[in-house]
């Protein structure tokens, strides 16, 4: 199995097949887990565009050419390089119903049919309600632990991965 279809196992894994405690709070963007060796990042976001399960891709240094508003990335992602994702989730057993951005940019994102599982979207329906004794998702009292009690209970990402070769973790 390549880095980055262990690292899709491993997201796939972490979305859809992970219970979450009931008072985990987790923030709506989701986890990360990074390629080192490819220049690729990874997001795993349970409830993005039309409260669907997203992946995006992400170039992890990027490289810039040309001046002013000729400027562009030296170092895009790939031409085909969201197509090659999708196959490789549908090799995993993921349906991919919309993707966007990509070649020539340095994101990419993919949207996928199945929701996430029920406890990690009630994880972020925590984060998104906020502090019940403060105001917003991130409290702004100094000291306060709603947050950083919470999203220490949730089951991470990084806990799935650790088996997959080559990923490093980012929030």
């Amino acid at each position: 199995m390549s880095g980055r279809t262990a690292i899709l196992a491993a997201g796939l894994a972490w979305l859809y097949e992970t219970e979450q405690p009931d008072d985990a709070i987790l923030q709506h963007h989701g986890e990360t887990l990074s390629r080192p060796d490819s220049n690729r990042w990874y997001g795993f976001c349970p409830a993005g565009w039309d409260g669907r399960v997203v992946i995006s891709t992400h170039v992890g240094k990027v490289e810039w050419t040309g001046e002013g508003g000729g400027r562009r990335p030296a170092n895009p992602l790939g031409p085909g390089e969201l197509d090659a994702i999708t196959a490789e989730l549908a090799g995993l057993g993921a349906e991919v119903v919309s993707t966007w951005n990509g070649h020539p940019g340095t994101t990419g994102s993919l949207a996928l049919a199945r929701p996430a599982h029920p406890t990690l979207l009630a994880a972020v329906d925590r984060y998104r309600r906020g502090c019940p004794n403060h105001t917003g998702p991130l409290c702004s009292w100094d000291g306060c632990p709603w947050y950083p009690t919470g999203n220490a209970r949730v089951a991470h990402l990084k806990d799935i991965a650790a088996g997959a070769a080559g990923a490093r973790v980012g929030d």
